[in-house]
């Protein structure tokens, strides 16, 4: 089953002409000191646009001179894109960590300039680099903040592909239902829009993959007709080969092989005309699986053939898929060594399949938790509305009463009794922790358990979401602050490694310098912010 999924572009989109320039001139216009910092400052945006994908290697120095001059010039607006632009490339040609670094630097630009907009598109990029590192529970965090900033901002449009982003993370973990109702969202928001481009047929093709993973297959069938029309309309050859392929699969899945089949070969042409070889081969290796009962030599003949390629490719599918059909061809063919050999290659596959499967059930569930932590955070955030509403409610109570000297002593009395043992509490659990850093103690015990550590406060102090294992970290240093990293590790199911990397970043976070108890200020800088005093 091929699919597609639509990432987030650049903020700022040129005209397509700028495409067509040469590479040359360009450079030149760039060389050309005599013309203004803006000429050139959009000169090197449109090297980007253009080149982008030919020539990365020159793009990404002009980009880094760009940067420069936008930053000497005094040039925020230029300086953000030469950031964002620099992150993007950087992202394209893999090198995840530095475009993170460089997308940093961006959302500091925009934090300074207030632009939501563009903080939306510094979380959408980050979402990106989290599918590439297969951090799904993060990317769906970072989506969601794209979208949300993006709507503030008032830009339905980028909003709508951030959910669709979105969307795909969903896809991508196997939560169809979840990302068929981010889909449904997006749809009804362009229903009335014209002019969008090939967007509606790549969002109809996504929702038909869902449809069909949901075993809904009429409604998979309508939604691939409908991609189709769009796509081919809009003459983006790739998309069309790949809702063919999508149909084909369907086809089968309704009985129909001989329809499937010429879905199948369709796809397969389109797939070779575009020079697209890993896919025009998974094409031809799903016909010769088809054939499997009728022409068992020829299936035989294809997937041996062109074996060493298929199993160049990414993903365990594919390979599952060549040995499955090495393993019927023999067997119908009565060569049972031959058959034997290939069923324990399949059998390895398929258990790496499900592996991989089950690695995709985890996230899901890892996912759903953290859903329910930010639902509970929300539900906490509207009890802390309530409860000022109805201080608020009380203390108009208490003007109209004024008289009644009594009945105000006793209720402020009981408000600061309250207050008093809710800091009490909290102050408890800083006394331990300083008392440790003065004493060196090696052990603490917690014995406040109803002090809980604010994620929402936390990630609003260092200025960036936490991802699940500095949480976890933090949740397991609140039970005994002086842990040592492999039993951190052996706790949280992670190498001590990991743990040490977590660490790190969080010291950087927090700003907590040289000290012999690191984690033990680490947790008192989290328990203070927690508590509102950060």
């Amino acid at each position: 089953m091929i699919h597609y999924f639509l990432r987030l572009l650049p903020f700022l989109w040129l005209a397509t002409a700028t495409a067509q320039q040469e590479l040359s001139p360009l450079i030149q216009d760039w060389k050309d000191t005599t013309r203004s910092v803006e000429d050139r400052l959009q000169t090197a945006k449109d090297l980007h646009i253009a080149f982008h994908q030919t020539y990365p290697d020159t793009v990404l120095y002009y980009l880094e001179e760009m940067r420069d001059l936008a930053e000497s010039a005094d040039q925020p607006l230029a300086l953000y894109s030469a950031h964002n632009r620099i992150g993007s490339l950087l992202e394209q040609q893999g090198h995840l960590e530095e475009a993170l670094t460089a997308f940093d630097q961006a959302e500091q630009v925009a934090l300074a300039l207030g632009d939501s907009a563009r903080l939306g598109t510094v979380y959408g990029n980050r979402g990106n680099v989290n599918v590439q590192r297969n951090e799904y529970v993060e990317a769906t965090r970072h989506f969601n903040r794209s979208m949300e900033l993006y709507k503030v901002a008032g830009d339905t449009a980028r909003a709508r592909r951030a959910r669709m982003a979105l969307g795909n993370v969903f896809m991508i973990i196997g939560h169809h239902e979840l990302a068929m109702a981010q889909f449904e969202m997006v749809q009804s928001g362009i229903a009335e829009e014209k002019d969008m481009g090939y967007f509606p047929g790549l969002l109809a093709l996504n929702m038909g993959y869902c449809a069909f993973e949901l075993k809904d297959y009429e409604r998979a069938a309508a939604l691939y007709a409908s991609a189709l029309e769009t796509l081919e309309r809009e003459d983006k050859g790739f998309f069309v080969a790949g809702c063919y392929a999508n149909m084909a699969t369907l086809s089968e899945a309704m009985g129909a092989p001989d329809e499937a089949k010429e879905q199948w070969v369709t796809a397969m042409e389109m797939y070779r005309e575009l020079g697209a070889r890993g896919d025009e081969l998974s094409c031809k290796l799903a016909v010769a699986e088809l054939t499997l009962s009728t022409q068992p030599a020829e299936a035989l003949s294809v997937a041996s053939d062109h074996a060493e390629e298929l199993l160049g490719q990414d993903g365990y599918e594919v390979k599952r898929q060549l040995y499955n059909v090495l393993y019927q061809a023999h067997k119908a063919l009565g060569q049972e060594a031959e058959a034997l050999e290939m069923h324990e290659s399949f059998v390895r596959y398929d258990d790496s399949l499900q592996s991989e499967k089950h690695r995709l059930a985890v996230i899901r569930a890892a996912y759903e938790k953290d859903r329910e932590h930010q639902l509970l955070a929300i539900q906490w955030e509207n009890e802390q509305n309530q409860s000022r509403q109805e201080v608020q409610q009380l203390k108009t109570v208490l003007a109209l009463v004024l008289g009644f000297a009594a009945v105000i002593g006793l209720l402020v009395t009981y408000i600061v009794n309250i207050k008093r043992r809710h800091n009490a509490r909290r102050d408890a659990l800083m006394s331990e922790i300083e008392e440790l850093h003065r004493t060196g103690g090696h052990t603490l015990v917690l014995e406040t358990p109803a002090l809980e550590l604010n994620r929402i406060l936390l990630e609003e102090a260092v200025g960036r979401s936490l991802n699940e294992t500095d949480w976890n970290v933090l949740n397991i240093l609140l039970d005994d602050p002086a842990m040592t990293n492999r039993s951190i590790a052996e706790k949280a199911h992670l190498s001590i490694d990991g743990i040490g990397s977590s660490l790190r970043r969080m010291y950087g976070y927090f700003e907590i310098k040289e000290t012999k108890y690191k984690k033990m200020a680490l947790l008192h800088a989290a328990m203070k912010v927690s508590s509102g005093q950060g």
